[in-house]
């Protein structure tokens, strides 16, 4: 069991030797960067672990595994998204440490939040400009309705 956890350990050194190294170097999302790359080390640890010449817990493993990672994963999207950090950070930099409150709104409100949303489902297929208007196209209204169908599923009320 012990082999299992220190297997983990090293297995997550490495991931977050590859994330970092493709973080710097490649123009994809961060989260897709993060999570996919933490799934390719788990494989290769598996595909390691299946051939070691001591026999491995693969529970023990992957629990240490998965446990590891979400503790770099969750901070990381909190550091990631955080739309308050990113004002934080903002307002250190602005001269005088102050920015009109305005200012602040439209940039991380109506620009970031609202417009890159936009810009996504426009991207998508998800919906079409019409004016003034966004509407849903076919795939967007598929996408909503097994959107629907999960929140119902899981007893989630109300989300965003």
């Amino acid at each position: 069991m012990n082999e299992a956890f220190a297997l983990a350990g090293l297995a997550v050194a490495l991931w977050l030797a590859v994330a970092l190294a493709l973080l710097r170097t490649m123009r994809r999302s961060p989260a897709l960067i993060m999570t996919g790359s933490a799934t390719l080390v788990y494989l290769a640890l598996l595909g390691g672990a299946s051939v070691a010449p001591v026999l491995i817990a693969f529970w023990s493993l992957s629990a240490a595994y998965w446990f590891l990672v979400l503790c770099v994963l969750m901070p990381f999207g909190a550091l990631y998204k955080s739309v308050s950090l990113r004002m934080l950070g903002e307002l250190s930099r602005a001269a005088g440490r102050a920015l009109p409150e305005q200012q602040l709104l439209a940039r991380y409100i109506e620009e970031d939040s609202f417009g890159r949303r936009v810009d996504i489902l426009l991207a998508q297929g998800h919906a079409e400009r019409e004016s003034e208007r966004l509407r849903l196209t076919a795939k967007g209204r598929r996408t909503a309705a097994g959107i629907r169908l999960l929140q119902r599923t899981l007893a989630i009320r109300t989300s965003g």
